[in-house]
């Protein structure tokens, strides 16, 4: 054979490709050794079982999941982080579930509570007043009018096109603008952008939620007025409506870290998270799947997700990375991210010290060869993803509905807003189709039914993952031009 120049240098890229392999199958070995499926998926069968009645944030069984995390922290030896005791994060929630009963009454017609009339905040309400239209209740439309003493109809979002997920969001502003120009209610017109429908949509209102404007803030209201009736209304209108519960209750999230082994990147923390808290009881219950049920589960959403972090907590408690790794199970997701809301807002570290979070939610999954990272694309550790998911025969991609806005709408998203690159590590999905359906929010999300055999794969490669980004020694970053990448900007003063 005749060497050339060029053969030292293909032979060192063969001698390097050979030896990368070799370090990525230890640690693929290690990983599986230590997180067998008989110990990796306990959690899994414990946080689904129908004896914790499915977790919902406001029934007692949630506080028997959340001592369950924290003595397997405590296991594990994990440290707390300041602000914490039992690796509880302790905060109270002021949850509010609508009024049953009464309506609203404009010409004649009557919007129903609980049908066609969802009570966002207020109480029982009783009124008789004259009402406005204001267009989308914001600041331009409200300086026009002459809001005092009246109940304020206006639609949802900024505009026509505006998803359901940003709409809700402004209530809260709308509410404070009502308010402070005289307005005694407001009430928002649903629209239907996508695939949010009004039964999907007033699901979570129907239940326990967060007031959107606290005690003191005017009633607020969703109303589906499918004829249009309501706009441009100028009426006088009953609101009647009674039945209402506020309530407030501890709860918590459950936190811990193991420390990084270098000496300047273990200041830095990569968080690993996952909400723990599912949807609870469906009073009655109903037939699904041949059989009576009324446990929501939810194996996929989240249970799964909290068991990779118990899961990559056993791995890192032995073998740490160079950054320090935190661990967050997150109470009330499913009632609008009120523990991670409470979480980014008062950190037990300082923000600008979490460096990166790779967050797990789940719907469903219809492809188990995948893996889908709702931001793949958006942050600088993508390739180390791929590299993970690769060792496992998984493939990551991204967002498989972008149309939904997936990524605005989980945990990640309350770090993200922060400046913190935040994608979350979801089950497999080619597209968000009636496969995902079929469980997503059903009595059917069951372990059970859960391919476990993809589950491993999909908790294994989650750790890889995080060894990866935690062993990275180069900055962690959004991707250049990145819709939050000029809060990380903020955040670490560039």
């Amino acid at each position: 054979m005749t060497l050339s120049l060029k053969t030292p240098v293909l032979l060192a890229s063969l001698v390097l490709g050979t030896v990368t392999c070799m370090a990525q199958a230890a640690l693929k070995q290690e990983i599986d050794k230590i997180n067998t499926p008989a110990i990796g998926l306990a959690p899994l069968r414990f946080l689904a079982s129908d004896e914790l009645k499915g977790r919902a944030t406001m029934r007692p069984e949630i506080n028997i999941a959340a001592r369950y995390i924290s003595e397997a922290y405590r296991s594990l030896g994990l440290k707390e982080l300041p602000g914490t005791s039992d690796y509880f994060q302790n905060f109270e929630l002021n949850t509010f579930t609508p009024a049953k009963t009464g309506g609203l009454t404009v010409n004649g017609k009557l919007f129903a509570a609980n049908d066609g009339l969802i009570e966002i905040q207020g109480g029982d309400v009783k009124l008789n007043a004259p009402v406005i239209y204001a267009g989308h209740g914001l600041k331009e439309d409200l300086d026009k009018l002459d809001l005092n003493g009246k109940i304020v109809i206006a639609d949802m979002g900024r505009n026509d096109t505006t998803g359901y997920r940003e709409a809700s969001g402004m209530t809260a502003a709308k509410v404070k603008m009502v308010q402070d120009k005289g307005g005694i209610a407001l009430i928002e017109r649903f629209k239907q952008v996508g695939n949010a429908t009004w039964a999907q949509s007033t699901q979570r209102l129907k239940n326990a939620h967060r007031m959107v404007g606290g005690r003191n803030a005017i009633p607020a209201f969703m109303v589906n007025d499918i004829d249009g009736s309501l706009k441009g209304q100028t009426a006088t209108a009953t609101l009647d409506v009674s039945g209402s519960v506020s309530v407030i209750t501890p709860v918590k999230n459950v936190v811990a870290y193991v420390e990084g082994t270098d000496a300047k990147l273990k200041d830095q923390y990569v968080v690993l998270s996952a909400h723990y808290d599912h949807l609870g009881v469906l009073k009655g219950g109903k037939m699904e799947e041949g059989k009576l049920d009324s446990i929501y589960n939810g194996a996929r959403d989240n249970a799964i997700g909290t068991t990779a972090v118990i899961d990559a907590a056993r791995y890192f408690a032995l073998h740490p990375t160079k950054r320090s790794i935190m661990f967050v199970a997150y109470t009330g997701e499913e009632i609008g991210e009120l523990g991670s809301k409470y979480f980014a807002s008062d950190p037990p570290v300082p923000l600008d010290k979490m460096v990166y979070n790779l967050n797990i939610d789940n719907a469903s999954y219809n492809d188990t060869k995948l893996v889908s990272v709702i931001g793949l694309g958006r942050t600088s550790e993508d390739d180390l993803i791929r590299k993970a998911c690769v060792a496992y025969d998984l493939t990551a991609l991204p967002d498989p509905a972008p149309e939904q806005n997936l990524f605005d709408r989980s945990d990640n998203t309350q770090l993200a807003v922060k400046g913190i690159p935040a994608p979350t590590y979801s089950l497999g999905m080619r597209k968000f189709d009636a496969e995902i359906n079929k469980r997503y929010h059903q009595l059917s999300d069951e372990v059970g039914n859960f391919d476990l055999d993809y589950a491993m794969k999909y908790i294994n490669s989650f750790i890889l993952s995080a060894k990866y980004i935690g062993d990275d020694t180069a900055e962690i970053h959004w991707v250049k031009g990145d819709k939050y990448e000029p809060a990380w900007k903020v955040l670490h003063g560039k």
